[in-house]
């Protein structure tokens, strides 16, 4: 090889060299060299015209100077430059120029005018044996001259762009940043960093950390010994800095730009494994550049396809950075010490909506949301005895601190806890409130549950306001989280801060219908959570909870000490005192009816009448409610007579006393009267068809949508939904605006239309599993209709979901389109449909999967997305259909790897994730007309999936020991960071974060029941944890030396 020829003349030559032996010296010298090297000499780069740029011995000095200064500037551009092999004075602007346009300067402002262009010089020069400061001294020199720049302007945020060996030096700064606090305000500054170049691992010349490094110091005989270590490709300091490093990756965003031309005879000098970090999804950005080592970061034109490439990037990357720091601010701005009710500040809105910014809230859960205006509170004079006695419990010293009330459907619960949440808001005693609905979206889980009273919550006080808000601040992400981490970090915690001479006050909860939560396991653990509200001792914390006497809400009680609650079951009310109140209730809306309709007497419906119907409800106060606005909604005062007569004659049909059995019969009744009295036999078959497609969607349905978007979805003509459902208010909630909620009155309506038993009627029995296979179809049908490639119409492939506001993906994604996307596999999975290959399942896949995901991406669903492909996967799998179950099995591939940068870009869906995916990929083979053309020169990547399911990111040490749960769904990890994490095994979400140890988690490991975690520490304990809510059970001590293994007995 040519380098061999060269070590020989050079390593040979005795004594003083011959003028071509000095010449061909100074060659090699610059070529050998120029693996970081921001000038090449021409003869190694055929083709290019040189820079031009004269050079001198005398060495590069040590500055920070500005090169841009806005007026007012908002963010800080640092450029390193790499080293200086042939010690040109004035290397720091010749690593960006070319033909003397220095793109920082010349180009950048017109893009970037608010900020601020910095350009770090050092003594970077390995040639003439001057450079005596290594990495570190380096890196402390740049940290010092940022630091007595920036004075006056600590919080502006700072994006680094680095050439070749200057990215070593940036990641050693902030590597020491984060050691030295006198250096935190840099770090914490530090938004973004754009490399060129860098050789993270070393450079690729020919085994460069064996063979460069002997042929320079041959030829050079004494250069800088830690300068040249960094570009040892594997070598110990670039593992150590990698480690380093990687640690502090989460709190920054990358582009990793990387040469594709070679340096002439030399090849490529870094390639693209060594100059990009490998991070996950959009974290960094791997951007190929057509050019060699030097040119990578040099532009001659500001219209060039290189630079167009770059300043994209670097543009969207720093007004990122600005938005974030401006959004961080405005957090912190919730500190403002203060023990004022927020209603006495006036900058409570501003506090206010930053705070909702970032917390996941559940509009419809407080007992007073626009959407539950009309529901009823107690009317006076009853429950009268029961009212007193919550009262007493809520302002009294009872230890009790949970008051559950409990009863069958239709007792009146949701009423009674409205009626105590309205006095306790009335008096500012009522901390928040929560009014679960099965299928009623975010009331029907428990995902928003905990965010949402931290949000009523910061509206009790502005310190409250405060510590909620620090939470927030210090964990952005703690709205996804498990409700263990958000219980006590925006509930509890700041609960606890609270100062006791300040507050002497109670705050009540008050949850209704836990039992319509839609997670058996998430009402255990809320339960289990409340219950640590005990150790509150300034705050004096009250929950009222209501339920029905479900399996999983007796399973949670049990767990909680009987001294901690006091139940009351409400149908264990003497039958004298309910059927008093529910006297009082119908006298009283009957007396509503009569004096709207002249045609009824002032004494309509009569004593008589009324003690009928108080016999028939049974006790049940929905049954009386249902009646009355069943009589109500008659428009012609003459036919009210006959709708009471239909009521009454109840009872006359149903044999026994079950107050169900009459629940069914007025629910039957209702229906029936629905039915066209007029029409043929075919044109009331037409409509009861039509009437049990709606009402089977409609209580299948797994949230709630607008007889707009049901009539969408349902593919019905405008008007036929609304024609149907006209006369039913008495079961459902019916706005006149079509666009509101569409809701039953009650729970107990859906129970009665899907139980058989119950509905005796063939006409209007709902069959679940078809309803199910009707609604998936459905979905796929809307889907396939609405879904479009930019849906949303960004254009620009790297728009991030947080810059776009959510009105817009609401426009572009409309309720029903939105639904459709969540749930058509549940609904699948829910009926008895067979998959089969080509089938319109497959169909729909091989068309439009790409479409499905970005929408997900939009909607900030990807992780339930991939849940429900893994749901899709298991249907596959036990039925015959090879061709469809291979393609879903790839797509769980697909989005398992892409998972990040789909949720944060989505329209990369159909770029970056398709040009990583390996190349044998059915996915990639099936969209590979929708990869842009305009990318001349993919990446390289694998023919097949490797090995590798899932790389699961998020500790800040290394990873020491991992342990699945008996049932695989969960796994735990210990680490360096002190911390144990659990993670959803489908998806690859943290689930929980625990936190106690006071050193390394060396060993965890699951119960045989998966309910309880142990962990092992080199702080020479044990702990054991409860796995759903992160709670620390026990602590053992007793060891005297690290913690390396744990396990559980088999009982």
């Amino acid at each position: 090889m040519l380098t061999v020829i060269y070590i020989v003349v050079v390593k040979e030559a005795p004594g003083p060299l011959t003028p071509q032996a000095s010449k061909r010296k100074g060659k090699l010298k610059r070529a050998l060299t120029a693996v970081v090297s921001g000038v090449m000499p021409d003869w190694a780069r055929p083709g290019r015209r040189g820079d031009n740029l004269q050079t001198t011995h005398r060495v590069s000095k040590n500055f920070l100077k500005v090169l841009v200064s806005p007026e007012d500037p908002d963010v800080d551009i640092i450029a390193v430059h790499g080293l200086n092999p042939t010690n040109t004075e004035f290397h720091a602007e010749a690593t960006w120029t070319v033909e003397d346009k220095l793109w920082l300067r010349d180009f950048l402002p017109s893009q970037l005018p608010s900020a601020r262009v910095l350009l770090f010089g050092y003594n970077a020069n390995v040639a003439f044996e001057t450079s005596i400061a290594g990495v570190r001294e380096q890196a402390i020199n740049l940290l010092n001259r940022i630091a007595s720049k920036r004075e006056e302007a600590e919080e502006k945020p700072i994006v680094f762009v680095a050439h070749s060996l200057g990215g070593i030096v940036v990641k050693r700064a902030l590597v020491e940043a984060k050691l030295d606090d006198s250096y935190k305000s840099i770090r914490e500054a530090t938004y973004g960093i754009a490399f060129f170049g860098t050789p993270h691992q070393g450079g690729n010349f020919i085994k460069l950390g064996d063979i460069a490094a002997s042929i320079i110091r041959g030829v050079l005989r004494n250069p800088s010994s830690t300068f040249m270590e960094a570009l040892k490709k594997d070598s110990l300091f670039s593992d150590a800095l990698v480690e380093d490093f990687r640690h502090q990756l989460e709190d920054y965003h990358v582009l990793s730009f990387f040469e594709t031309l070679p340096m002439g005879t030399l090849g490529l000098i870094v390639d693209q494994k060594s100059a990009t970090l490998g991070l996950a999804g959009l974290r960094e950005r791997q951007i190929p550049m057509d050019a060699d080592h030097t040119g990578v970061c040099k532009f001659k034109s500001a219209e060039g396809d290189d630079y167009e490439q770059v300043s994209f990037n670097l543009v969207r990357l720093v007004k990122s950075a600005v938005k974030s720091t401006a959004e961080r601010a405005c957090i912190a701005s919730l500190s403002v010490p203060s023990s004022q009710p927020l209603s006495e500040t006036a900058s409570v809105d501003t506090v206010t909506k930053s705070l909702l910014s970032h917390l996941l809230y559940a509009v419809d859960a407080p007992f007073n949301t626009y959407g539950r205006q009309h529901d009823p509170t107690c009317l006076p004079d009853t429950r009268v005895d029961l009212l007193r006695e919550i009262y007493t419990w809520a302002d009294g010293k009872d230890r009790r601190f949970i008051y559950w009330l409990n009863g069958m459907a239709g007792t009146g619960k949701s009423t009674i806890a409205r009626t105590v949440a309205r006095k306790y808001f009335d008096n500012g005693q009522l901390g928040a409130s929560f009014f679960f609905s099965r299928g009623g979206g975010d009331v029907g889980h428990a995902s928003k549950f905990f965010t949402t009273i931290a949000v009523q919550l910061a509206r009790k006080s502005q310190s409250l306001q405060r510590y909620i808000g620090d939470a927030v601040r210090k964990n952005a992400d703690i709205g996804t989280q498990s409700l263990g981490d958000q219980w006590r970090q925006l509930v509890l915690g700041p609960l606890s801060k609270l100062s006791g001479d300040l507050y002497p006050l109670s705050y009540i909860l008050v949850i209704d219908a836990l039992d319509e939560c839609d997670n058996g396991e998430d009402i255990r653990t809320i339960l289990k959570l409340l219950a640590e509200a005990q150790t509150l001792r300034t705050v004096r914390l009250r929950v009222l909870l209501t339920s029905r006497s479900e399996t999983p809400i007796r399973y949670g009680f049990y767990q909680i000490p009987e001294t901690e609650h006091q139940d009351f079951v409400l149908h264990h009310i003497s039958s004298s005192i309910v059927d008093h109140d529910i006297t009082i209730f119908l006298k009283f809306n009957l007396g509503l009816i009569a004096q709207k309709k002249p045609s009824l007497s002032a004494s309509w419906p009569g004593e008589e009448t009324v003690k009928q119907l108080v016999q028939i409800a049974s006790g049940l106060f929905i049954w009386a409610a249902t009646a009355c606005r069943f009589i109500q909604e008659v428009e012609k005062g003459f036919l009210i007579p006959e709708r009471l007569a239909a009521i009454l004659q109840i009872r006359s049909s149903v044999v026994g006393e079950q107050p169900e059995k009459y629940l069914n019969e007025i629910y039957t009744t209702v229906l029936r009267h629905s039915i066209p009295a007029k029409g043929s036999e075919e044109e009331k078959e037409k409509f009861l068809s039509m009437l049990r497609d709606i009402l089977g969607s409609i209580v299948t349905l797994l949230s709630p949508l607008s007889i707009r978007s049901l009539s969408t979805l349902l593919n019905f003509q405008p008007g036929q939904v609304d024609d149907c459902l006209e006369d039913l208010h008495a079961i459902l909630d019916i706005s006149r605006d079509h666009t509101c909620l569409l809701r039953l009155h009650h729970p107990s309506f859906r129970d009665f239309l899907v139980k058989k038993d119950r509905c005796n009627d063939s006409n209007f029995w709902v069959d679940e599993k078809p309803a199910n296979e009707t609604l998936a179809a459905r979905c796929i049908q809307l889907m396939s209709t609405s879904l479009k490639e930019d849906i949303c119409g960004v254009t620009i492939p790297g728009t991030l979901v947080a810059d776009i506001q959510r009105s817009r993906v609401e426009q572009c994604l409309p309720l029903e389109v939105q639904y459709a996307c969540l749930h058509w596999v549940k609904h699948l999975r829910r009926s008895d449909a067979q998959l089969r290959d080509n089938d319109y399942v497959h169909q729909f896949l091989q068309k439009h999967l790409l479409r499905w995901l970005e929408a997900l991406g939009w909607m900030q669903k990807i992780s339930e997305g991939i849940l429900e492909i893994i749901s899709l996967e298991s249907i596959a799998s036990v039925v015959n259909c090879p061709s469809l179950y291979g393609f879903i099995h790839d797509l769980k591939r697909f989005a398992l790897h892409n998972r990040v940068g789909i949720e944060q870009a989505p329209l990369q869906v159909y770029h970056s994730a398709l040009f990583f995916t390996p190349v044998m990929s059915i996915v990639r083979r099936q969209f590979s007309n929708k990869m842009p053309w305009w990318i001349k020169r993919g990446p390289e990547v694998e023919a097949n999936w490797s090995a590798t399911l899932q790389t699961l990111e998020g500790h800040s040490g290394m990873v020491m020991a991992v342990a699945f749960s008996p049932d695989g769904k969960q796994l735990a990890s210990g680490s360096g960071d002190k911390t144990v994490r659990i993670w959803d095994a489908a998806t690859g979400a943290t689930l929980q974060t625990l936190e106690g140890h006071s050193d390394w988690v060396d060993a965890v490991a699951f119960s045989p029941d998966g309910k309880q975690l142990a962990s092992g520490s080199g702080d020479k304990t044990v702990r054991i944890w409860d796995a759903a809510t992160g709670a620390t059970l026990q602590t053992l001590e007793g060891h005297s030396d690290w913690v390396v293994a744990v396990a559980f007995s088999p009982d």
